[in-house]
């Protein structure tokens, strides 16, 4: 459970860090469930709902993934993990919560990719009211000199940018 001081930075900065919710044995097998999905491809048994290289390079992919939980059953234990979803619930107020879906940004090393500045409610604009958040869950150490994710503090009282 958060703290009241997590849910005011929360509503205050428009994220938050949850801290460490995967040990490292998880994290290793969704790496190698990830590889697994990338390498498997069309030959996959169980596929995700879309599966691209944004970058258009096959020498430097940048993999996207919507809905590896179809394709994978780590990932379906992560997309309903306990501890994110008692988070979710607490942040948002919600009795109850719905998946819009799962996304996967994979850059490789030395490969690199840009996700431009953008806010998530305006790109969803079907879901309403819009109580919509993100779990964002690093499988790699990040930092932003191997360029993490990152916010701007309060920017989700902007509205629609």
């Amino acid at each position: 459970m958060l703290t009241d001081e997590q849910v005011t930075r929360f509503n205050r900065d428009g994220f938050l860090n949850g801290g460490k919710i995967l040990d490292d044995a998880q994290v290793d097998v969704l790496r190698d469930e990830l590889s697994r999905v990338i390498e498997g491809g069309e030959n996959l048994d169980r596929k995700p709902v879309r599966m691209s290289n944004l970058s258009g390079n096959e020498a430097a992919p940048v993999w996207q993934i919507v809905n590896i939980w179809e394709a994978s059953d780590a990932y379906a234990d992560l997309v309903h993990h306990p501890k994110i979803a008692e988070d979710m619930a607490q942040l948002t107020g919600a009795k109850s919560l719905r998946i819009w879906h799962d996304q996967i940004q994979f850059k490789p090393a030395e490969t690199g990719g840009v996700n431009w500045w953008h806010q998530d409610a305006p790109l969803w604009p079907i879901i309403a009211p819009m109580t919509e958040v993100s779990a964002w869950v690093a499988l790699d150490d990040v930092d932003e000199s191997n360029g993490c994710m990152s916010m701007v503090p309060s920017s989700h009282l902007w509205g629609n940018q």
